[in-house]
């Protein structure tokens, strides 16, 4: 022990607090509830298929706005100056992982309010016919603002993941793999928020689309499991430090939501519900909602585990 600093036991290695996680966790909500939507409209229209109405898009017409504002003000609120973070928007370093973010980001977040003006064009031209010329111009340009809201979606939904693994020091944080979990992880929530949402609120009946949106739970639910087998595989055969790490999921509180919350609740849980349960329940409300909130608990508890186990150790 240093005579003058002391045992390094007594500092908490943790700079990134729930606050954090749960931003990661909203920015992954909007980003994958608008890929899903944008994904379906484009199933839809290549079918020949009408888009207009569709539950689950008026559900990620709600979801996408406002998980992003509201990651974004516990952003903010977590500044040690909350008060001046507008200059991170005047000041920008292009070598920057947060940089490309913030402008990302600049232009994500406006446009997915156009998305829901569109979405809910007609109740908004009642309610404020100010905005009618707007909203004119903006359907005229609908295919290509989607093809824009669809790629920055994407920048959105890996973004996070490259902001973590930027960090050098963090075995568990600096992998090539955290984007590509983060966006496989981000369109589990998306598509279950939007399920859940359309189903409290805008579905008419049981088929509204749902079944559609339920074909990609296989493929990402397989993703995101290749992405955390791979993590820690990966972590197994390099150094001493990051062989360490891998004990985040074998001892201690965080490998105890790896595997209840991120495995159980957000793998498991879905998956056998989907292959197990009965056909007459499957289109249910009371299923879809059960199913949908285990999903999104799963992926809030990986962004948990990532930002506090993943600051945990160190090489």
């Amino acid at each position: 022990m240093n005579n003058i600093w002391g045992s390094m036991e007594q500092y908490d290695p943790v700079v990134w607090n729930w606050i954090i996680a749960v931003y990661l966790f909203m920015a992954g909500l909007s980003a994958g509830s608008m890929l899903v939507a944008i994904g379906l409209k484009w199933y839809k229209q290549s079918r020949g298929l009408p888009t207009e109405g569709l539950p689950v898009v008026k559900a990620a017409a709600v979801i996408a706005p406002v998980s992003i504002c509201l990651g974004m003000a516990l952003l903010v609120l977590d500044l040690t100056k909350p008060f001046e973070f507008y200059h991170i928007l005047l000041n920008y370093n292009l070598t920057s992982v947060m940089a490309w973010g913030v402008i990302a980001l600049l232009v994500y977040i406006p446009l997915v309010f156009v998305f829901a003006g569109l979405v809910f064009e007609e109740p908004i031209r009642r309610c404020v016919p100010a905005l009618n010329g707007v909203l004119k111009v903006c359907r005229s340009l609908e295919g290509s603002l989607n093809k824009l809201i669809f790629a920055l979606a994407l920048c959105v939904g890996v973004y996070t993941g490259f902001l973590l693994s930027a960090m050098i020091s963090y075995p568990i944080l600096n992998t090539a793999v955290l984007p590509a979990l983060f966006l496989a992880s981000a369109l589990s929530a998306g598509s279950a928020g939007n399920i859940l949402v359309a189903t409290l609120f805008f579905s008419k009946k049981e088929s509204d689309c749902i079944e559609q949106v339920h074909r990609i739970e296989y493929p990402v639910a397989f993703n995101e499991a290749l992405c955390l087998v791979l993590l820690f595989v990966g972590l197994n055969f390099s150094g001493p430090a990051a062989q360490a790490a891998t004990s985040a999921i074998t001892s201690g509180a965080w490998a105890s939501v790896f595997w209840l919350g991120v495995v159980g609740l957000g793998l498991v849980v879905p998956l056998s519900a989907s292959l197990f349960a009965p056909q007459s329940w499957k289109h249910s409300k009371g299923f879809l909602v059960t199913v949908s909130c285990s999903t999104i608990l799963g992926v809030l508890a990986l962004r948990h585990f990532v930002v506090y186990a993943g600051q945990s150790y160190i090489s």
